[in-house]
Formats: C-alpha cells, structure tokens, sequence
C-alpha cells in the first residue's frame, strides 16, 4: 500500500501537535502544581483538585478564568480532531492488484470466493493450471484442491 498525502494532511498535522502540547503541557503544569513545585513547595491532596482549581491570579488563566481541567479538555479535543483530519488526508493505494476468483469445491461442488493476487494467479500457470493448492472446504471438510471456475477483474483468460 502506498499512503498519498491530501490538502488536509498539514492542517490535520498542525491541530494534532498543537493539541498534543496542550494536553502534555497542562498535565505538566498540573503534576508541578501537586508535588508543589510551581507553588513553593505546598503539597495539594489529589491531582483532580489541582485540575479544578481557580487561577484567577495567574497568567494561566488568561484573564477570563480557565483552569487546568480547560486545557486538558480542550488538548483532547485537538488531539481527536487533529488524528481525524489527518487520517481523513490519507488515501491508501494498493501497490498489487487483486482479483476476486470463484472457487469450486470437487468433491460437493460448493462455490465460494477469493482474493488473489494478480501476479500470483499468473505465477501458477492461469489458465492453463485452474487448480489452487490444497485446502479445506468449508461445506464438505476434505482436503482438496479447488478448482478455478470464474475470475472476476480480468476481461478475457489468455490463451497459452
């Protein structure tokens, strides 16, 4: 498979890091503030009450009252968004081209399908060989060597 980069993957990229720094930074910002190294040494009793607390007086709060738990919030929701948007930019492009053959069982004649590569459906003779190693049949339960009946994705059998 081959990954094609789209319009959206740098947006996607830009929203993911961002939301990324937000997220470890306020859990940072929060572990300083429990073990009481960003407020001189005062041990707080839980991690969630570091995160509800007030910083009204620090810059932290951006003048409007935003609290750890804001940033943390909003560091997930980047981090989702940005993980959506940047897979949502890739296309997956299959290097190998699969058909999709009809198999039939020889001894109770039960049908099924698979997919195959192309090469390796040409590498075993198609279609002068139209028999698959062996394999269990599903309907039956004997080992057998199924039989090629159709193949799907190819206009005409070559003739050797």
């Amino acid at each position: 498979m081959v990954v094609e980069k789209r319009g959206r993957y740098g947006t996607g990229m830009f929203i993911l890091i961002l939301g990324l720094i937000t997220l470890f930074g306020s859990l940072i910002l929060a572990y300083l503030d429990f073990t009481g190294t960003w407020t001189g040494g005062i041990w707080k009793s839980d991690i969630i009450s570091v995160l509800m607390e007030p910083r009204d007086g620090q810059s932290i709060s951006l003048g409007v009252g935003l609290r750890l738990i804001h940033y943390v919030i909003a560091g997930v929701t980047l981090t989702i968004l940005g993980g959506g948007l940047t897979a949502s930019a890739m296309k997956m492009t299959p290097l190998i081209e699969e058909v999709t053959i009809t198999l039939m069982c020889t001894s109770c004649k039960n049908q099924w399908e698979e997919s195959i590569a192309k090469t390796s459906l040409e590498s075993m003779g198609y279609p002068s060989v139209k028999s698959l190693s062996r394999r269990r049949c599903s309907k039956c339960g004997r080992f057998i060597r199924p039989r090629i009946v159709a193949v799907e994705g190819e206009a005409s059998p070559k003739k050797a």
